[in-house]
């Protein structure tokens, strides 16, 4: 038979000297837990950032531009852990700059001495953020690349288009005129022909100027005088037509690309130079006084003009718009053009007309071959250049950013340009002219000078290509750019080296 079974026997002396000792260590754990006693850190869910530790000195002398990307730098520190020393500093050779924003022709000025690192492999793969499949194939991408290697990241393009005063064309005593002059009706222009007769008429009808002047920068006066000489000089190539073997002086602009001697007596070249002659002499183009373009037209000094996006954020604004009197227009184009390859001028049947870009401005970011950390400061590089900061970028009229990316040009992101204060109607033209502009489907453009003498360059062709507006004779004005061009090209290190640079400013990497 099942015996009961005896409770346990406790010793409850024994139970209160344990309970006791409980209590008294208990106590004494929130003793220290509120006392923060002991020399143990404190634990922490934070995991390290990815570029703990790491600083950098960011050169961007460019002021307006420091300042619309400080606080995206400011945001990448906060997200990476790095420390970023933005300095409105330009860059030197011997300065303590890792990386800098330079302007697209000062490319070949740092890439040719070795100054600077190139783009790692990874940056421009598919699946990496910054999405280089995005950028302009021939103006972003092309002006990022220096001796086959792509040296820079593109941070902005630049941008051009033709200004013109809607209410003089509008006027219809002026429009009825101009057709009984010219048989056909009075509207913005397609080509440098069609822009020289406007602006001879206006000139003739209203007795003054309808032009600004010519520009006192070499410089803008020489891009000026590019952007006329590009549509002359060639016909615009598709991708078709550069199938088959490489002819290099079929992309030569400014410099053979056999022997880097000048071309400025070229028949296209020889062209824009009479065309700028023809401004001046038909009395639309004045000498003296101001050249800013936004004043000539804003004052009624003008009735048309060549405008750089940063000039267009300028113009004034009412009630919070732009005036309708101001119209706007894509950059022509020409109705005649030099076919190398028959050595004969075309002529280009109406309404057709032949535009090749011209691409010398925007803005990139490089990294210094000093920089012990490259890749890091190329990842802040591609935060700046990548498809949402540039999209800010762009959309921040007084930086006049211009287009790095096909989708800054689609219209669903119309909203990019609405800061430049247009009505939707010219938004909608400016973004169209800027598609114009970058010429997608043109394989052959002309680039600016970008090569290590490009300084030096750009002030003798510009200070020569200036007296074009002032009654020079446009055979005079080439030779003197061209004997200036001579002598720069004679202080290279050799003709090799000379020939090279031009290869590589040409986009002939």
């Amino acid at each position: 038979m099942q015996q009961p079974v005896h409770p346990i026997p406790r010793n409850r002396h024994k139970f209160h000297a344990v309970a006791t000792i409980a209590s008294i260590l208990g106590l004494a754990a929130g003793i220290i837990s509120l006392s923060g006693c002991g020399d143990a850190p404190p634990t922490t869910n934070e995991k390290p950032k990815p570029h703990d530790g790491v600083k950098l000195t960011f050169s961007c002398p460019d002021a307006a531009f420091a300042g619309a990307i400080e606080p995206m730098v400011r945001s990448w520190e906060a997200r990476t852990g790095a420390k970023v020393a933005l300095t409105r500093d330009a860059m030197t050779p011997t300065d303590y700059a890792d990386l800098a924003v330079i302007s697209a022709g000062q490319l070949g000025e740092w890439a040719e001495p070795g100054h600077l690192v190139a783009l790692p492999t990874k940056f421009r793969g598919g699946d990496h953020p910054l999405q280089w499949f995005g950028f302009l194939t021939d103006s972003a991408d092309r002006l990022a690349e220096w001796g086959a290697k792509t040296q820079a990241i593109p941070l902005t393009g630049d941008g051009y288009l033709v200004v013109y005063r809607a209410d003089r064309f509008g006027d219809q005593a002026t429009s009825l005129d101009f057709v009984n002059q010219f048989r056909r009706p009075l509207a913005p222009p397609a080509t440098w022909q069609e822009f020289a007769a406007v602006a001879e008429f206006f000139a003739k009808r209203d007795k003054k100027p309808s032009l600004p002047p010519l520009s006192t920068d070499p410089a803008r006066a020489l891009d000026f005088f590019s952007r006329v000489a590009s549509s002359m000089d060639r016909p615009a190539f598709s991708e078709k037509d550069l199938d088959g073997p490489k002819n290099t002086e079929r992309m030569a602009f400014q410099f053979a690309m056999q022997t880097g001697a000048p071309r400025l007596k070229a028949p296209g070249f020889e062209a824009a130079a009479e065309w700028f002659a023809g401004l001046h002499a038909t009395g639309g183009l004045p000498v003296g006084g101001s050249d800013d373009p936004v004043a000539a037209l804003t004052e009624n000094r003008a009735v048309l003009a060549l405008v750089s996006l940063d000039q267009l954020a300028r113009f004034p604004r009412e009630n919070g718009a732009v005036p309708a009197r101001f119209g706007l227009a894509s950059v022509p184009g020409s109705s005649r053009y030099f076919d190398s390859a028959k050595s004969t001028h075309i002529d280009v049947p109406a309404p057709g007309t032949n535009y090749v870009p011209h691409f010398s401005g925007g803005r990139l970011g490089v990294v210094r071959a000093r920089c012990t950390t490259p890749e890091v400061a190329f990842d802040l590089l591609a935060e700046l250049g990548g498809p949402a900061r540039s999209a800010e970028l762009i959309s921040t009229p007084g930086l006049g950013a211009g287009p790095t990316r096909s989708a800054h040009l689609t219209p669903d992101h119309i909203l990019l340009w609405l800061g430049y204060g247009f009505d939707a109607e010219r938004s909608k033209t400016l973004q169209d002219a800027l598609r114009h502009y970058v010429g997608q489907t043109v394989k052959n453009p002309t680039y600016g000078l970008r090569g290590p003498d490009r300084a030096a360059l750009t002030e003798a062709g510009g200070s020569a290509i200036r007296k074009l507006g002032t009654g020079a004779k446009p055979g005079d004005v080439l030779t003197e750019a061209i004997n200036a061009w001579n002598a720069i090209d004679a202080k290279a290190p050799d003709k090799a080296t000379l020939v090279q640079w031009r290869k590589r400013a040409a986009g002939l990497n």
